[in-house]
């Protein structure tokens, strides 16, 4: 099969390649147009690398990041790269291209995390038996650039598809007290609700913003990412789960679904008095959610406090890990002054994302 490496910024390869990401098991949601141009409110840029044949099917691909402030360039790759089933020698192809296009950009630092795992979900991530993906060998592993980072792991809980019976096996897999906690919040007059439209996405996301401020971490404001989820939910590509309880919302989701399985991103509810169970209503609720559309899993997510991974655990999920990101030092003066500069960037890192949305 005769097929080319391109590197794209042309809307037709964008809309193909979140057919492509959509369609196959691979593909996921850091990798579509949405989320990747979402990071032009902080100033950066966003393109693609890309296996095509003559007649322009996709084979696989990289969607990249350049993050870039003054003298300091990097292009990130947070997923990737994508490859369809049978084509993984394209892998070492479109790594070098990646690695040549961050040359190409002036980048001081190239860094990549992939979906290889030593313990795969197939078809969604794969073994990888290479030292390094590439001909050149990398600087190191880690994540040298924490702004622009993809996933470390997945709480997959497994949705057993096609299997009549597959909710009640996965209840089965819930620890008891979450079972009887989802037992009650259905009791509590909860009701889902999707939020489609601007006004309901806009408070869906109000809500989690006021959870955040009251939690004390740190989410993008409504202006830097609200026109992103409102195009995800539009696309088909994004979910936003709500709980409605007497006329007024209670919790909400935001629920991704690209690729044939469904990821926790990120969510809130509303402390009262009362506690209505929002938060084990509305999981459950994405579980058989999932199981209704034939899924593999639904990756609940890794992260939050103590209480909040507790809280995930309940649900079951096997902790499916990612092999170390790869990292590539193009110019070495500039990767040294940029991690003297790092600790006061980690101190400064709310007031950094706030100048640099400002641009």
């Amino acid at each position: 099969m005769t097929y080319s490496i391109v590197h794209s910024e042309s809307q037709e390869d964008w809309a193909s390649w979140d057919d492509f990401l959509n369609k196959s098991s691979r593909g996921i949601y850091l990798q579509t147009e949405d989320w990747l141009k979402s990071y032009s409110s902080y100033g950066f840029s966003s393109s693609l690398i890309l296996a095509k044949t003559e007649g322009g099917e996709i084979l696989g691909g990289i969607g990249a990041v350049l993050a870039k402030t003054g003298p300091f360039k990097v292009l990130v790759c947070p997923y990737g790269p994508i490859i369809k089933e049978g084509q993984e020698h394209l892998i070492e192809e479109l790594v070098d291209e990646f690695l040549r296009v961050g040359k190409r950009q002036g980048a001081f630092l190239v860094q990549l995390s992939t979906p290889f795992s030593s313990n795969p979900i197939s078809p969604h991530t794969y073994s990888f038996v290479k030292d390094y993906p590439g001909r050149r060998v990398p600087s190191g592993r880690g994540i040298p650039f924490k702004f622009v980072i993809g996933v470390s792991a997945f709480r997959a809980v497994h949705l057993f598809p096609k299997e009549a019976d597959a909710y009640e096996k996965i209840r089965k897999h819930y620890k008891a007290s979450t079972r009887r906690d989802v037992n009650k919040s259905q009791r509590m007059g909860n009701e889902l609700q999707f939020a489609n439209s601007l006004d309901d996405i806009k408070a869906a996301y109000s809500l989690i913003e006021l959870n955040a401020v009251n939690q004390g971490y740190s989410v993008r404001s409504w202006s830097e990412f609200g026109s992103t989820l409102v195009s995800l939910v539009n696309k088909g590509l994004c979910h936003i789960v709500t709980c409605v309880n007497e006329g007024e919302l209670k919790g909400a989701l935001v629920i991704f679904d690209v690729g044939n399985k469904l990821h926790y991103i990120m969510g809130a509810t509303l402390r009262e008095k009362k506690d209505l169970m929002v938060g084990h209503f509305l999981q459950d609720q994405v579980i058989q959610f999932g199981v209704s559309t034939g899924y593999d899993f639904y990756d609940i997510s890794m992260g939050g406090s103590e209480g909040v991974v507790r809280f995930k655990k309940g649900f079951g999920g096997e902790e499916l890990g990612m092999e170390e990101p790869y990292y590539w030092v193009l110019k070495p003066w500039l990767f040294w002054t940029y991690q003297k500069l790092m600790p006061w960037v980690q101190r400064n890192k709310k007031f950094i994302s706030r100048l640099l949305s400002k641009k």
